[in-house]
């Protein structure tokens, strides 16, 4: 079993040696293992500081075509039967070699097709964030992410799975089997990619142990002007997702149930500065998603990836 490492970077020169010394410690542990990169029209120093990583093959694209694009060609390319979509400013964290194994090992079943994102990419030395807005996506993502678990997930052979519904936003997948990857035509690409494996009735696997392997955050702040743009995305995310799979959310079958379970679960948040970044979060995701609905002209997938943060 092969795993491909695949990521789209443009202009990542201030970030991206930290996701690449990763690849290193993963490389140390599995030579097996394949990184792949696919330049996104980068004008800056990005391709120099790869190129001081020799075990990472990269690919240089012309122009600006966005994540999908690019991950789509890296895909033709890949030689892993099982793949990892590593963004740029995320760090995929394994504890140990075990760890790894343990990762691998799963996809022994042979009706796995893919790992959910189980815990927000901020859930990382909680005590050490001190940005506001870093801690607001953290707490919200948290709550979000355990609502889910509550919800709409199924035990199976003492493991927890996620359950097909069309009233609800799906779990995020990163890491799949490669034949269940399709060109994305949203900006909710990880969510496709959930939707996409249980219509064919495989399954999606849901870790609770924060030391499995799983994506955290390589930057340390974010900001709310940031978090505004990135709901506004997030928002023309859903409206694209919902239509092309007919998924119907309304406030009553879960924004405002989850709005509930997350009041109720506040005490889940560890001081003050955490509830006070939640509810700004709120607003600001408020704010993010009436722009979008407001705008006569939605933006295109290709414009919504363009909005991401700069790092």
């Amino acid at each position: 079993m092969k795993i491909s490492f695949l990521m789209s970077a443009h202009n990542e020169e201030k970030i991206i040696r930290k996701p690449l010394e990763n690849f290193k410690k993963i490389y140390s542990f599995d030579k097996t293992c394949e990184f792949l990169i696919g330049l996104d029209g980068c004008t800056d120093k990005t391709l120099d500081i790869i190129k001081e990583y020799p075990f990472v093959k990269y690919y240089n694209f012309k122009g600006r075509n966005g994540k999908p694009k690019v991950i789509t060609n890296l895909i033709k390319k890949a030689k892993g039967n099982i793949i990892i979509i590593n963004d740029a400013d995320w760090i995929f964290k394994v504890n140990n070699k075990n760890k790894f194994i343990e990762l691998k090992n799963e996809f022994i079943d042979k009706k796995l097709g893919g790992i959910a994102e189980s815990y927000p990419i901020e859930y990382n030395e909680i005590n050490k964030i001190k940005s506001m807005g870093h801690l607001g996506n953290l707490w919200s993502s948290y709550l979000w992410m355990d609502f889910q678990k509550k919800e709409y997930t199924y035990k199976e052979n003492n493991k927890t799975y996620v359950k097909f519904s069309k009233s609800y936003f799906p779990f995020l997948v990163n890491i799949f089997r490669k034949e269940f990857y399709n060109e994305n035509v949203t900006l909710g690409d990880d969510f496709e990619r959930t939707i996409d494996i249980l219509k064919k009735e495989y399954k999606v696997l849901v870790k609770k142990d924060e030391s499995f392997p799983r994506m955290i955050a390589a930057y340390k702040k974010s900001t709310f002007f940031d978090i505004a743009r990135q709901k506004e995305r997030t928002s023309l995310a859903r409206e694209q997702v919902f239509k092309k799979y007919e998924i119907e959310i309304n406030l009553l079958n879960f924004y405002i149930p989850l709005l509930i379970h997350s009041l109720k679960n506040l005490n889940r948040i560890n001081n003050i500065k955490g509830k006070l970044a939640f509810f700004i979060w709120l607003i600001t995701f408020f704010i993010g998603t009436a722009k979008n609905k407001l705008k006569t002209r939605k933006k295109s997938t290709k414009d919504g990836w363009l909005m991401r943060a700069k790092r």
